[in-house]
C-alpha cells in the first residue's frame, strides 16, 4: 500500500462526488484535518473507517487501498496483487520491527557482561562471572527463545555473547588470566545461552501444540 497513491485516489473520488474535506469528514465523524493526512500521503484511513469511506466516495474498499478504480476484468488479477502487495508489506514490518527487538536484547545483554565488569569488586572475582552467566544470561536467552524472531538470528545470539564476554575479562583480568577465564567462562554463557533459547523455543512451541489440542477437541 502506497499512502500517496491512496491520498490521491481519495481525493480523486471525494472531488467528483463534490464533497468538501469537511462534508467527507462529516459523514465518517472524523475532522477535516484528518481528511487532508490522508489526502497528502501522511496518513491513511483507519481499518474501522475503510467500509464507510468506501460508502461515502461510492468505491471499493479495495480500489481505496490499490488507489484506483478497477475494471470488472480486472478484479480477480487486482485482488491478488492487493494481497500480495499487503502481505510483502507486512513480512517488512515484522521483519524490521523483529531486528529491533534483537537489537534491544543485544543491548541489554552487552550493558550487563560490561556493567558487572565495570562495577566489579576485585574481591568478589566469582561473583563478577557468574553474575552475567547465572542471572542475565539465561533470562535474556529465555525471553529471546520465546519471542517469534527467526531460529538462525537466535542461534547468533549466544555466540555475541561470547564475543562481548571476551574482551570485558581484560578490563579486570591480567592479560594471561582474562583469556583462559574467556575460554572458561565464556562457553559457558555460550552453553548457559543455547540451553535456554531452545527452552523458550520449546516452550512456544509445547504451548502451541496445547492450544491446537484444545482446539480439536472443542470441535
Amino acid at each position: 500500500m502506497d499512502s500517496k497513491i491512496i491520498g490521491e485516489f481519495i481525493k480523486k473520488q471525494r472531488t467528483v462526488k463534490n464533497l468538501t474535506q469537511k462534508q467527507l469528514a462529516e459523514k465518517l465523524g472524523v475532522t477535516d484535518k484528518a481528511i487532508s493526512r490522508w489526502e497528502t500521503g501522511k496518513g491513511v484511513p483507519d481499518v474501522s473507517l475503510l467500509i464507510p469511506l468506501s460508502n461515502a466516495l461510492e468505491v471499493s474498499v479495495h480500489e481505496i487501498l490499490l488507489g484506483e478504480k478497477i475494471e470488472e476484468e480486472q478484479k480477480i488479477e487486482k485482488y491478488e496483487e492487493t494481497i500480495v502487495n499487503t502481505l510483502t508489506t507486512n513480512k517488512k514490518q515484522i521483519s524490521s520491527l523483529h531486528k529491533i527487538i534483537y537489537a534491544l536484547f543485544v543491548a541489554v545483554e552487552v550493558v550487563a557482561i560490561y556493567g558487572f565488569t565495570i562495577g566489579a569488586d576485585p574481591a568478589d572475582a566469582m561473583g563478577l562471572l557468574l553474575g552475567p552467566a547465572f542471572i542475565v544470561t539465561p533470562l535474556v536467552s529465555l525471553l529471546l527463545g520465546l519471542t517469534n524472531i527467526s531460529f538462525k538470528l537466535k542461534a547468533i545470539f549466544p555466540w555475541i555473547v561470547l564475543i562481548s564476554f571476551f574482551p570485558s575479562n581484560y578490563l579486570y583480568w591480567s592479560e594471561d588470566q582474562a583469556f583462559e577465564v574467556g575460554i572458561m567462562y565464556g562457553l559457558a554463557h555460550l552453553i548457559f545461552s543455547y540451553v535456554f533459547i531452545i527452552a523458550g523455543t520449546g516452550i512456544v512451541k509445547l504451548i502451541k501444540v496445547v492450544i491446537y489440542n484444545i482446539k480439536e477437541k472443542r470441535k
